[in-house]
């Protein structure tokens, strides 16, 4: 097949694989969806398909140096590619799951940079997880019959990642000039800072993950003992309760429920406390004024030297306390 033939067959299939493009990257979408995962929070930059340009197509298959195709126009498998850009390593994964897991095609792992790790420890370069996932059957779509077996390329890339290969994709690695040796190690450098910052993003947001899910679990502990306790429901967390269990969340553990509950059943002018004020101090509407007593009782310095909100506050709960709070 020379240029023009490899053209012509191009132009007549463009609409499949632009069809077929639009299909992965709103299956993908959807199912990142129905996760719960909020698109314009979560995707770093849109996902959409995009085919390759007349030049780019017939340089990579025709002139393109270490590209040995016998048949240039079947084995080239990216002619229509999407691209995913994430925030952490685990939405990788994440996504990986999902292409995988898809009825519509057939996929084929291309490369996957921790498996690159495993075989190269040493080598800091491009990082990036790449799909080629291919139509079990015929589908119609847009209008258009994307035949079985139509590759589309999917890449999956954090947005480190994604920064690194905009800055050296064209300029580095596909240089038609000679690139000097130290612009490589410079380049190799800056990868691993984007492998370590990538590893210090994934473990913040897995200890921020795990402290909002006891804080969350706390929440639920207070609003059930609240309601056992005044026969009423709490109102709903206010802003002022998230700020109390943000400054004193190294307090919270598994056990702190138990804490106040038995803390409440020996100090019983608590809940005479809280009934009696519920309609001249909002405060004591709200679940977290259990924890407040017994910080006032139990942590007291701490929680002097840390409210987060007004003194008249804990002016409050340490007078139905009977409580001095003056240093």
């Amino acid at each position: 097949m020379n240029e023009l033939e490899f053209l012509q067959r191009w132009h007549n299939e463009k609409p499949m694989y632009t069809a077929w493009g639009d299909l992965v990257v709103s299956d993908l979408c959807q199912k990142l969806e129905g996760t719960g995962k909020d698109l314009d929070s979560h995707l770093k930059q849109p996902a959409k398909a995009r085919v390759k340009s007349d030049d780019s197509l017939i340089d990579k298959a025709f002139y393109r140096p270490h590209k040995n195709y016998e048949n240039p126009y079947e084995d080239i498998e990216d002619k229509v590619g999407c691209r995913f850009v994430v925030l952490l390593v685990e939405h990788i994964d994440e996504l990986s799951e999902i292409i995988k897991s898809n009825e519509k095609w057939e996929y084929v792992e291309c490369r996957h940079f921790s498996e690159e790790r495993k075989k190269d420890p040493l080598l800091f370069t491009y990082q990036s997880v790449h799909y080629v996932v291919r139509a079990k059957a015929d589908i119609q779509f847009n209008g258009e019959i994307v035949e079985a077996g139509t590759p589309c390329e999917i890449q999956v890339r954090t947005l480190l990642q994604h920064a690194y290969a905009e800055l050296t994709h064209d300029a580095v690695y596909k240089a038609k000039t000679v690139v000097e040796p130290e612009v490589h190690r410079t380049v190799a450098k800056s990868m691993a800072l984007i492998e370590t910052t990538d590893d210090f993003f994934s473990d913040v947001s897995n200890k921020l993950n795990s402290s909002a899910s006891l804080e969350f679990c706390f929440q639920q502990g207070l609003d059930a003992l609240y309601s056992e306790l005044m026969e009423t429901n709490p109102h709903l967390a206010q802003k002022s309760s998230i700020v109390v269990l943000d400054e004193f969340d190294n307090l919270i553990n598994s056990d702190l429920i138990d804490k106040i509950k038995v803390f409440i059943e020996q100090q019983p002018f608590v809940v005479s406390a809280i009934r009696a004020g519920l309609n001249d101090f909002p405060f004591y509407n709200q679940s977290v004024s259990l924890f407040v007593f017994w910080l006032t009782s139990k942590r007291r310095n701490r929680l002097l030297e840390d409210w987060p909100l007004e003194r008249s506050i804990i002016e409050r709960v340490a007078s139905d306390s009977g409580v001095s709070i003056e240093r």
